[in-house]
Order: C-alpha cells, then sequence, then structure tokens
C-alpha cells in the first residue's frame, strides 16, 4: 500500500476500527471503501463523515496550523453484524390472572447488531474507547435489552391472558416485539440498528412453577359445566343441556384457556388461539 494512503484492510468483520495518523503531509490520502463509512476526528472532535471515496486529508485539516494535532480516522462498518447474548440478572415479577397468582420469570437469549448511524454509535457508543469489545458493547446495551423485554413480556402475558405454563409456546411473538421496540430504542439512543431478537430460553422457580400448577388444577376443578348454547348451569356428568338441548361437548374446546367454542369457530373467542 502507498505510504500516503489510509484505508481499511483488515476483515469486515468488526463494527468499527481506528486508524490513528502519526504524521501529516500534504498528499496524505484517505481511500474509504465501499463497505465502510468513515469519521475524521481531530483533537478528540468530529471533523467530518465521510461516505465510500477518495479524499486529501488537507481538506480537512490546516497542515500548517493544525500539524501538532491529534488526527485519527474511525471507520464504521455497514455491513458488518455482531451478535451479542442477554439475559436477565435476576428474574422479574409477573402476574397470572387465571390463578391469580404472582410468579418470577428469567429469560436469555442472543441478538445481532449493526451500526445504522456512524456519527450517533460514535458520540453515545464509542466515543474515545480505543477498543469497544464486544463484551463491553454487550454491558452498555444489556439494561436497555433486558427494560424493553420485561415491559414487552409483561405486557403480551396481560393483554392475551397467557397461562404461566404457556408462555414458552409464544417465544416467537414476543421476540418479534420486543426486536421492534429495542430496534427504535437503541438507534435512537446510540444509533444501533438491531436486526434479530431471539428468546432462547424462559425459566420459572420451580417453587412458583409448583405453587401455580396446584392453583391451576384447584381453579379447573371449581369451575362449572355451562352449556355453550344458551348459558345455563349443568350438572358435572350432563351429555345434553336440560334448557335448550344442546349437546354438551359439541362445540371446539380451546387448549390454551379450555373456553367451549361453537363448531365453526376458527379462533377462540376468550384468547385467541387458533382452534
Amino acid at each position: 500500500m502507498e505510504q500516503n494512503v489510509i484505508t481499511f484492510t483488515g476483515k469486515n468483520e468488526q463494527l468499527f476500527s481506528r486508524h490513528i495518523i502519526d504524521e501529516l503531509n500534504p498528499r496524505l490520502t484517505l481511500i474509504v471503501p465501499e463497505t465502510h463509512n468513515a469519521i475524521l476526528i481531530k483533537d478528540g472532535q468530529m471533523l467530518q463523515t465521510l461516505s465510500s471515496g477518495r479524499y486529501l486529508i488537507s481538506q480537512f485539516v490546516d497542515l500548517k496550523l493544525e500539524k501538532e494535532s491529534a488526527v485519527e480516522v474511525l471507520f464504521m462498518s455497514k455491513t458488518a453484524k455482531l451478535k451479542l447474548l442477554w439475559g436477565t440478572a435476576s428474574k422479574f415479577l409477573m402476574y397470572d390472572a387465571t390463578v391469580e397468582e404472582n410468579y418470577k420469570v428469567g429469560m436469555s437469549g442472543d441478538f445481532d447488531v449493526q451500526i445504522g448511524d456512524p456519527r450517533k454509535c460514535y458520540l453515545y457508543l464509542v466515543g474515545a474507547d480505543s477498543d469497544l469489545t464486544s463484551q463491553a458493547l454487550q454491558e452498555r446495551l444489556m439494561s436497555h435489552v433486558v427494560a424493553v423485554l420485561e415491559n414487552v413480556v409483561v405486557e403480551y402475558v396481560d393483554s392475551n391472558k397467557i397461562l404461566f405454563n404457556q408462555i414458552v409456546l409464544h417465544k416467537k411473538q414476543i421476540s418479534a416485539k420486543v426486536l421492534t421496540k429495542l430496534n427504535q430504542k437503541l438507534m435512537s439512543d446510540y444509533g444501533i440498528a438491531v436486526f434479530s431478537f431471539n428468546i432462547a430460553n424462559i425459566i420459572i422457580d420451580e417453587e412458583d412453577l409448583s405453587r401455580l400448577t396446584r392453583a391451576y388444577k384447584q381453579t379447573k376443578s371449581e369451575e362449572k359445566l355451562v352449556c355453550s348454547e344458551c348459558g345455563v348451569v349443568l350438572q358435572e356428568d350432563a351429555k345434553f343441556c336440560f334448557n335448550c338441548g344442546k349437546k354438551v361437548g359439541a362445540g371446539k374446546k380451546c387448549s390454551t384457556c379450555a373456553t367451549e367454542n361453537p363448531e365453526d369457530s376458527k379462533f377462540c373467542l376468550n384468547c385467541g388461539t387458533k382452534l
């Protein structure tokens, strides 16, 4: 490579890479590849954000007046994605409306990030950190990830009346909602785009699980048999409704909440589960 040329030469696997300019001269040229943007920094201040192309450093730095200045180039990848792990440091509180009991849940998984806004990413995340490792980036973003996750999970479970032992069946739907909100949050705060979000593990304390299971069984045992046609209460062993003659159990029973639905139902009238 030419002595007076600065460009990105590494593998495009890192979100960013720094290049310190040791000596300024009139011929010093910066080449930004298609895969990157570049931020020119002088004495800790951003001078310019540059897209792919060829630039003379003298366009941005007065070589006569600022020859002693500390100048560096921060190459910011347009395409590199970094997979980060996330997990709740402690279990968060949930409420099951069906059994009217609180319980605690812990979750973990992974997500992929990419630089979306180079300037914002430099200002609010990278800064003067000369070696922002994936571990350090993970730690900086973790509180935001967990906060968004908890809000989404609590809202989703509550609005959809999801039983404590059915949350695992909704990992894909919850992950999609977290992805949307987390991407909005991290782009707004740090210029970081989130491309995927995955819930790998959902853990409920054994004690809570046993307690809620007992409460659920008790709730089900106390339920009365009701005619799905006219709504009158029937005896437990009734095969037909004494009021309208409707055959008991002729409808579709929801596998999630056990609600009896009309025979032609495609979705549960109570919780929306596909029948």
